[in-house]
């Protein structure tokens, strides 16, 4: 079965262009390689592509700091909602490692692709053996797509390890999808795109999250990173309500705050915290998705940021009559690990 695109469509483009307010440094720029440099870091991973069509004007986009700012941009933004975790990058010497890639087929036999752009990108990509296990592709594609502005993969329904941007799509008359100088600036629209496709391709948004819309995205705000619906988009937050896929922690629904491409740390450094629960009476405490399970005490370390969902699980013969310390009432308990939290469940036969 063939692959299909998740498309950033061109209609919801319009009103996007404009470049957003932040402003970071664009950073320095290794020299052109065709191959994937040694890694500074091993594991998942997401790697930089310029990629052309075999007619397409070379604009050096991989040396001139483009690409390097682009991914500044929107890694800054993530950090920024994040705790400061970003994804974890692929790079070479402390630098961003970016390969240049041309392809054997024209700008109009690729764009006539139409909505599988994405698809034909990726094929070639992998028959050049560009593409390898255990790593995401962020290819800046420098050629034109009347259909949208990118797309990514969006596993497992459709498999892909490609997200990319088409940075001569066209969106009205003279008017195109990516303004390459406005990164070197600051943030713009389409540095978003680039990391929400990025998200698309590793697995994001499940179909199981509760505001799950049109394949991958979300439909409660329009200010989310994922949101597709009929309002313009304007990204602003990660998960609006972390509700979704960031600190959800939906039972048996991928969660990016634990996702392998995630450098989670704080200021460069681990950041555990330990949550210690306590049960008087009969009965345990279990959290989800992961980790904590007590007959009476117990205590747990856990990445700094994340959300534990505490279900009390009575044992026969007993009722769970509420919570203390860091909860109150008789419902699931909701912690956020951003600092030591203490949690009490009690029990009355």
């Amino acid at each position: 079965m063939r692959r299909a695109a998740r498309a950033l469509a061109l209609g919801a483009v319009l009103a996007l262009l404009a470049s957003a307010s932040s402003s970071i440094a664009a950073p320095d720029a290794l020299p052109r390689a065709t191959a994937d440099r040694r890694d500074d870091v091993s594991g998942p991973q997401v790697h930089a592509l310029y990629v052309l069509p075999s007619d397409g004007a070379d604009r050096r986009l991989d040396t001139n700091g483009t690409i390097a700012a682009s991914f500044a941009n929107w890694q800054g933004w993530l950090r920024g909602q994040t705790f400061n975790n970003g994804i974890r990058l692929d790079t070479s010497g402390g630098e961003l490692d970016v390969t240049f890639v041309r392809l054997s087929r024209t700008d109009a036999q690729l764009a006539s692709r139409g909505l599988d752009l994405r698809d034909a990108l990726e094929d070639e990509l992998r028959a050049k053996g560009v593409v390898r296990a255990g790593k995401v592709y962020a290819a800046y594609y420098d050629g034109s797509s009347a259909a949208a502005c990118g797309g990514g993969a969006w596993p497992p329904r459709l498999p892909g390890a490609v997200a990319a941007l088409y940075l001569r799509a066209t969106v009205g008359p003279g008017a195109t999808c990516y303004e390459p100088e406005r990164s070197r600036s600051g943030l713009q629209i389409m540095d978003f795109a680039m990391l929400h496709e990025l998200m698309h391709t590793m697995g994001y948004v499940p179909s199981c999250a509760p505001n799950h819309t049109r394949d991958g995205h979300v439909s409660d705000s329009p200010r989310d990173l994922m949101y597709a619906g009929t309002e313009p988009w304007r990204p602003a937050v990660l998960d609006v309500g972390s509700d979704d896929y960031f600190h959800a922690h939906i039972l048996g629904c991928s969660e990016f705050a634990v996702s392998r491409y995630l450098d989670r740390g704080f200021g460069g450094r681990a950041a555990k915290v330990k949550l210690t629960v306590s049960v008087a009476g009969a009965g345990r405490v279990v959290s989800t998705p992961r980790g904590v399970s007590c007959a009476r005490r117990c205590t747990a370390t856990f990445e700094r940021g994340m959300r534990l969902t505490l279900r009390a699980l009575p044992a026969k013969g007993a009722r769970f009559v509420g919570w203390g310390g860091a909860c109150r009432g008789t419902k699931a308990c909701r912690v956020t690990l951003d600092r030591g939290r203490s949690v009490q469940a009690r029990f009355r036969r």
